[in-house]
């Protein structure tokens, strides 16, 4: 960053606000004395300002501690912003890997429930069973695997292709081709 187009502006308003600083409330009843040049006939001291007045070296020092606090105010800024922004990164990671996580464990639950839905199907067949049967245990087996997978928050395609292969791999059981 170019500090010297900043501390400029950092110096000014520094010296702004502390000029703001000595201000004083208007009087709560105006006073009738007021632009009257005799009303200030007493000598007015303000406690809050320094008697004396800065030198060339004082206020060059001055300077210098103001653009140092600046500098490190800018630093510290940086720092916490370059922070958030790695804070924001990882919880996007995290978020893409949970998500990432649910994926995969949706598609294992898919794919134990057809499985299990085939090993049923394998236990009821039966050499006698007519091929209308097989085909009404196919149907029953694609339902319940397109169910598990609507279930488990699938889209419709991987509801479709849960359904594809439950269908397959039961015909390839019941040995229906």
């Amino acid at each position: 960053m170019n500090t010297k187009l900043i501390l400029p502006f950092v110096l000014i308003s520094t010296l702004a606000l502390a000029a703001c600083e000595n201000s004083s409330d208007a009087p709560e009843t105006p006073d009738p004395d007021a632009g009257n040049p005799e009303a200030f006939a007493e000598p007015f001291e303000e406690t809050d300002t320094p008697s004396e007045t800065m030198s060339a070296e004082e206020m060059q020092q001055r300077r210098e501690e103001i653009e140092e606090d600046a500098q490190q105010t800018f630093e510290s800024i940086m720092e916490e912003t370059e922070e958030t922004g790695d804070n924001l990164v990882q919880m996007g990671d995290d978020a893409m890997s949970a998500l990432s996580e649910q994926m995969t464990s949706a598609s294992d639950a898919i794919a134990v429930q057809i499985d299990g839905l085939v090993a049923n199907a394998a236990e009821v067949r039966d050499d006698n069973m007519t091929d209308e049967q097989k085909l009404q245990v196919v149907a029953n087996v694609r339902n319940a695997a397109e169910e598990a997978a609507r279930a488990l928050g699938q889209s419709p395609q991987e509801v479709i292709a849960a359904g594809d292969t439950a269908e397959e791999r039961t015909r390839e059981v019941l040995g229906l081709e």
